[in-house]
């Protein structure tokens, strides 16, 4: 009986430590971050990409909306879901470094229909504020 019990609160404690470090990796992304993108022509200006703690994104250009959508992140990766307002209609996964206030996004898969995120995300983005 006393194992049983053990092996619960084992399990237990395994699975709030591995939800807390997911929660972390998604807080510790949380912010706005801005790039200044001088070409190609059609990318030119800047871009703000904003995530919100609870797993949300949106992404403008000159202070313009221009997609929203869903992330989940882990401490390595971040996969934006479910976008809208782009024509993005996929998947994408990225591996994140944040190094001071500047975070840099690498290509790891990313959808046929959003090349334009992944030349987006290709440049380095400054936390703001």
């Amino acid at each position: 009986m006393h194992r049983s019990r053990y092996r619960t609160l084992l399990v237990a404690a395994v699975a709030a430590l591995a939800l807390s470090s997911v929660a972390l990796a998604s807080g510790g992304l949380s912010g706005t971050y801005k790039t200044t993108i001088k070409s190609p022509a059609d990318l030119k200006g800047t871009w703000a990409l904003a995530l919100a703690t609870g797993g949300t994104y949106k992404v403008t250009m000159g202070g313009h909306p221009v997609a929203r959508g869903t992330y989940s992140s882990t401490s390595k990766t971040i996969t934006f879901l479910r976008e809208r307002g782009s024509g993005c209609n996929g998947v994408g996964t990225y591996a994140w470094k944040r190094s001071g206030k500047t975070l840099t996004f690498v290509r790891k898969r990313e959808a046929p229909s959003c090349q334009g995120r992944a030349a987006v995300l290709s440049h380095p983005f400054t936390q703001a504020g």
